[in-house]
């Protein structure tokens, strides 16, 4: 097992300065700390937390907020957060809170099961009123990842809005001006930047956005199917639908192929989010892929009070078959 004797010598750094490192001091120089850091994940090396603790007076330890639901989103994300926090020598605890008793019970409130130092907390829950109010009842330092709405907490931007206008330019550059858009249930969710993405590109390229053209939906599969029937009785239809995430296109497109259109040469398709079943889809779903890494790194970092790096969160376009016209 490594020692922090062997960090040191991993990264020519004293000892006295690995330790400082280790115990969060602000005062080590950013090109120091990275040393040090990338020293540790080499050498896997796991600091004594409890003499961590005793030293420091702190936890080391940050808490996840997740819902009870199994989407993938939020394994991804677990998986992400808890490298970053291994990464820089914190501990991840990870809370499930039940989303049927957030939404009903005026009276909820988080309950944590240890004595953590900060909260990190995930999109759409992220702008939830009664999320919100227990964050401030709690009092820790709370990281809100793509978090919209005003309220208690650091805010971690993800730029969903520039990379959802990216994807629309892209029907666009495939000779499309008549786009419709699956948007998230409301606008004051983390994913109405999508929406507001999709405006900017239309509006830059000219073409007119009509009412019956946006859909909200409830991000779900079957909403997907829904907002499909609802653009194919207008009496003139979208060639093309971008969609707030890959359920709601995923959900869309299933639903054309049934009923005879041709993807992408009658209608084209675009989601969001990169999910397994982009990937095994047929036709394959153009989509964004965020970089869960980045996220979860930046979000570590807000959250321990160190410098972050959001404008190096990158999302990437994946064009696949419910885009790409053939010629």
């Amino acid at each position: 097992m490594a020692t922090i004797k062997d960090v040191a010598e991993r990264s020519g750094i004293s000892i006295k300065t690995v330790s400082r490192v280790i115990n969060g001091a602000q005062t080590v120089r950013p090109n120091i700390r990275a040393k040090v850091e990338q020293a540790i994940r080499a050498l896997n090396y796991v600091p004594a937390l409890a003499a961590r603790q005793l030293v420091t007076g702190r936890n080391f330890i940050i808490v996840l907020l997740v819902p009870d639901a199994a989407h993938w989103y939020y394994s991804r994300m677990v998986l992400a957060i808890a490298q970053a926090c291994r990464s820089v020598g914190w501990h991840l605890v990870v809370e499930v809170f039940e989303r049927a008793a957030l939404e009903e019970d005026e009276g909820w409130s988080i309950g944590l099961s240890c004595n953590a130092d900060a909260v990190i907390v995930l999109p759409p829950w992220a702008d939830h009123p009664r999320m919100l109010q227990s964050l401030a009842a709690l009092g820790l330092p709370a990281v809100r990842v793509a978090g919209r709405s005003p309220g208690y907490g650091a805010v971690l931007d993800v730029h969903d809005r520039a990379i959802s206008r990216q994807m629309v330019e892209h029907l666009i550059a495939q000779g499309h001006e008549r786009i419709a858009m699956i948007a998230p249930p409301n606008d004051r969710v983390s994913s109405e930047e999508r929406h507001l993405g999709y405006r900017d590109a239309m509006m830059a390229a000219g073409h007119r956005v009509p009412d019956a053209f946006v859909i909200r939906s409830n991000m779900l599969f079957e909403g997907g199917v829904d907002a499909f029937r609802q653009l194919m009785s207008l009496p003139v239809r979208p060639t093309a639908i971008f969609a707030v995430n890959d359920s709601s296109a995923l959900g869309a497109m299933t639903t054309a192929l049934r009923l005879g259109y041709r993807v992408p040469r009658d209608i084209a398709f675009a989601g969001f989010d990169n999910s397994p079943e982009s990937m095994s889809s047929y036709p394959s779903l153009s989509t964004v892929a965020q970089s869960f890494d980045t996220i979860g790194r930046n979000a570590v970092l807000m959250a321990i009070g160190r410098t972050s790096d959001e404008e190096g969160i990158q999302s990437e376009i994946i064009l696949r078959e419910s885009s790409l016209c053939s010629s």
